[in-house]
């Protein structure tokens, strides 16, 4: 039967927090329901464990491993000591410039930097890419290619209850070609949601914040014990208990970024940094972060002092101003 692709629309939040809360997801298969078993740490130990399986069946078939394909195209010298160099050196500088991102608080540096990080990313995912096309097939690739396919259609149920499988094993193996590209291809676009900033972002809408109160029970929340919960369910309750906190301890966070996870945690960054460089203002009065533009002192929260310099902020506090001093300042 022809079935084209459907492509993935943005994302409907309410429907992946119903979908994060029951612990499954559905599609349409011949006018049939099939629910998708969203998976639990169990549920992985088991998919490592057929993988491995297939890792030794394959090197039975005279598949070799990542190692030996490695050392093959270094010996001879396909792939050298210096494109291995390389390699890890965009790696280092990755990691440098994602450790430079932490320190920074002006929202032009940090711009420029994801810029930076991007780049690199792509640089480095092309390098790592030609390895692997070098490496040729695998024990490994074969093993995570056919894992991938053994678990999604193991993932497929008729009933919500996730008790009745849909595929037999038979069934399985009479599957056709398309069919069995369309069932994947559903599986993979309902999954595409569920990255960690999308159940961040889940956690952040307005028709979550009734439910926000009572994440500190788990068993409150989802009438289960955290062990019987898949992984989708305990980060809705980590990220949930993270932007809580976030939220009570920071409450001027800008309305403008209260729903983007990734600012809201630059700000946080911002805010630690930036309370750090009130610390070490010039004394002789200065108000103003050095170099700073507009857009630095929006993302901090922070007004520059209109005809009043810190030295004489100081003076009205007789000498002394303390943390909840500073942090108003950076707000008046």
């Amino acid at each position: 039967m022809s079935k084209s692709k459907i492509q993935n629309p943005d994302i409907n939040f309410r429907e992946a927090f119903r979908d994060i809360a029951f612990g499954y997801s559905s599609f349409l298969f011949d006018n049939q329901l099939i629910y998708i078993k969203h998976l639990s740490v169990f549920d992985q130990i088991y998919i490592e464990k057929i993988k491995q399986e297939l890792i030794d069946k394959a090197i039975v078939m005279g598949l070799p491993t990542e190692k030996e394909a490695l050392a093959y195209i270094t010996d001879n010298n396909i792939w050298t000591s210096n494109d291995e160099s390389k390699l890890e050196q965009q790696k280092k500088y990755i990691n440098n410039l994602r450790d430079t991102r932490k320190n920074l608080y002006r929202v032009s540096e940090i711009n420029s930097v994801d810029n930076d990080i991007d780049k690199a990313n792509q640089e480095y995912n092309m390098i790592s890419y030609k390895k692997r096309e070098l490496m040729g097939q695998t024990a490994e690739k074969y093993a995570e290619k056919r894992v991938s396919e053994y678990y999604i259609l193991c993932s497929f149920y008729k009933d919500q209850k996730l008790n009745n499988p849909f595929f037999s094993q038979e069934e399985v193996d009479l599957l056709e070609a398309e069919d069995l590209t369309y069932v994947i291809s559903q599986y993979n676009d309902k999954f595409l949601c569920f990255d960690d900033n999308n159940i961040q972002k889940v956690t952040l809408q307005d028709f979550f914040q009734m439910y926000m109160p009572f994440c500190e029970d788990v068993r409150n929340f989802y009438n289960k014990p955290l062990f019987e919960l898949s992984i989708n369910q305990v980060k809705l309750i980590v990220y949930s208990r993270m932007f809580k906190n976030i939220f009570e301890n920071y409450p001027k966070i800008p309305d403008g970024i209260k729903r983007d996870p990734e600012k809201i945690i630059d700000y946080v960054n911002s805010q630690e940094k930036a309370k750090d460089v009130l610390k070490n203002l010039d004394k002789d009065g200065a108000s103003t972060i050095v170099g700073a533009k507009k857009e630095d002192y929006d993302h901090l929260g922070y007004k520059e002092t209109q005809g009043k310099s810190l030295s004489s902020m100081l003076k009205e506090k007789g000498g002394k101003m303390d943390m909840k001093d500073l942090m108003n300042a950076m707000n008046t």
